[in-house]
């Protein structure tokens, strides 16, 4: 058993820790925010992609590497050829004149920082063009200049990212990887051109410099006398310009798209921050009920959002005043029948004759009818807003339930009631609501009931429907208006709003005392309000102004799209 207490204890203690985290959750800092890191991480994204593409810049790189080949191959299979048919012998005894292989080599114009060597068959360099120009120059030397001025500080801050981010990423494991299988091997492609193989690829050099070299057999007849090796000079230099000239847009992009971030940011993310912070503000007191900002004027999601959430809040506070208002006035109305029962039960005890007996033992009786009665009545106004929650909004015919309850009462007419009439003539054009018909059934009922309860005998209880057109908000609105109209002695002027609150129960003389709960017109209006309509009663009139019957007046938002009790239902 304190095993499975506590197991139990640790299982609670597990579903109440989400919650505390839920609770700490709008005091984080607003750079700590998950939808703060999602809008910076969804901005630089795409941004971090697109700068890749233009660091790596591989596409130009490929191109570049392939130009230079076709270069070289054209270039190197020329020297070959005039190599070859300036050597010396035929046959076996065929040999490259290495004097004449070199004049060749000082005879070709080649671009600055490319390099061209001569190996014989067994793979001994004969001549390189970077040790050709061996003689001694003399030239008048460049006239002495100033010291350049100090480069700009946005030019070296500018040179320093550069610098810094090209060694990053050459530091990269999958560049350095890649530099290890490009690595050259001159002696291997010197044994397969003397094979009579061509060799063109890129390489990187011991420097790490990315160079393009062709190697071709030097070809008498079919005799390879020797090899040609031409290099290019770094690829990597070409690309490090093109990437120094992309970096001021690379530049721009960072800062808009940071700059975009910081506005999304500002837009979103805050105001979201502000309304859980003022939600929680909300759900700690009662006293910050008003701490909902108002955002409205933004005009968005997160404006609709704070008026929604303003209007949830006060809805909520609202409909705890009035729970809290309502079961002080169910104890305020049981307390009585409660007071009646114990004052007979006490005065029973003391009773002698068998006629004060029975006259106590009605009054007990009565009591307890009266609660029971008024306990009902209470269950079905609490229960009303979780029914109209429950239930699914249909379009209403107004004129054809108006009649079919008018029907009704008529049928179960009983002698001394008065009766209940529709005006047809009321109406002259359908009227179609949207609404939940059994609550809105249930409002007419409390009103006939209630002015059938006011109504002289032989007197009648007319409904009427009718289409007008509001023009109060600024906007013409299309509603139907239901009246409920008795022959009684009306209401008292200081009553006509009175009347629609809890409990009141001011009846007709000779009525029952306690055979209504005062509930009746309390249900009407709250079954009302949650049609988005309203309702209140006036006095009938004669000429003399003297009341000649009370009238309650419904006022509901009509339906002028679908147009039929069969229409199909929606929430």
């Amino acid at each position: 058993m304190a095993s499975s207490q506590k197991k139990g204890d640790a299982h609670s203690s597990h579903k109440r820790t989400p919650r505390k985290d839920r609770r700490r959750g709008p005091r984080r800092s607003i750079f700590a925010s998950r939808l703060t890191r999602a809008i910076f991480l969804s901005n630089l994204l795409g941004l971090i992609i697109l700068i890749g593409g233009a660091l790596t810049m591989h596409r130009v790189q490929d191109e570049l590497i392939l130009e230079k080949q076709e270069n070289l191959r054209t270039l190197s299979a020329t020297i070959s050829q005039i190599m070859a048919d300036s050597a010396t012998g035929y046959g076996l005894s065929a040999q490259l004149d290495e004097d004449k292989a070199k004049s060749v080599l000082r005879g070709v114009n080649l671009p600055d920082d490319w390099r061209v060597r001569l190996h014989d068959r067994s793979g001994l360099l004969l001549a390189d063009s970077a040790r050709l120009e061996d003689g001694i120059t003399m030239s008048a030397l460049d006239p002495i200049v100033e010291d350049p001025p100090e480069p700009e500080w946005q030019d070296v801050w500018r040179d320093k990212i550069f610098t810094w981010t090209k060694d990053t990423l050459h530091a990269l494991p999958w560049r350095v990887r890649e530099r290890e299988r490009m690595r050259r091997d001159l002696k291997a492609d010197i044994r397969n051109s003397l094979n009579g193989d061509v060799t063109a690829a890129a390489y990187y050099t011991d420097e790490d410099a990315l160079i393009v070299s062709v190697s071709e057999p030097v070809r008498r007849v079919q005799q390879v006398l020797g090899v040609i090796t031409l290099e290019t000079d770094p690829i990597d230099d070409l690309v490090t310009v093109e990437r120094k000239a992309l970096a001021p847009i690379m530049g721009l992009a960072i800062l808009a798209s940071l700059l975009s971030s910081l506005a999304l940011t500002l837009f979103i993310a805050l105001p979201m921050r502000r309304l859980a912070r003022a939600a929680e503000l909300v759900g700690r007191s009662r006293k910050k009920k008003d701490a909902i900002p108002d955002l409205s004027r933004r005009r968005d999601e997160i404006g609709d959002l704070s008026v929604v959430m303003a209007d949830m809040t006060a809805g909520l506070y609202d409909r705890i005043d009035d729970i809290a208002n309502f079961a002080a006035d169910v104890a305020h109305e049981i307390k009585n029948p409660l007071t009646s029962l114990r004052s007979a039960s006490d005065t029973l005890r003391g009773a002698r004759t068998k006629a004060q007996r029975e006259k106590l033992l009605d009054i007990i009786e009565n009591d307890v009818a009266r609660m029971d009665r008024l306990i009902s009545d209470i269950s079905k106004a609490s229960k009303v807003d979780a029914n109209l929650a429950k239930d699914v909004a249909e379009t209403v015919d107004v004129t054809e339930i108006l009649a079919n309850l008018a029907g009704f009462y008529n049928q179960s007419h009983v002698d001394g009631m008065a009766n209940v009439a529709f005006d047809e003539a009321s109406v002259s054009q359908p009227l179609f609501i949207r609404a939940f018909e059994a609550p809105f059934a249930q409002v007419l009922r409390n009103l006939i009931d209630n002015a059938l309860t006011f109504s002289p005998a032989g007197s009648t209880v007319t409904l009427r429907a009718e289409g007008i057109e509001d023009l109060s908000g600024g906007r013409p609105q299309k509603r139907v208006v239901i009246t409920v109209e008795d022959e009684g002695p009306g209401i008292p002027q200081g009553n006509l709003e009175t009347v629609f609150d809890r409990f009141y129960t001011e009846r007709p003389r000779g009525a029952q005392f306690g055979s209504h709960s005062g509930l009746g017109l309390a249900i009407c209006r709250q079954i009302v309000t949650a049609h988005k309509g309203y309702i209140y009663a006036e006095n009938k009139a004669d000429k003399d102004t003297a009341a000649t019957g009370a009238r309650f007046i419904i006022n509901l938002p009509r339906q002028t799209r679908g147009g039929a009790p069969s229409a199909p239902r929606r929430s």
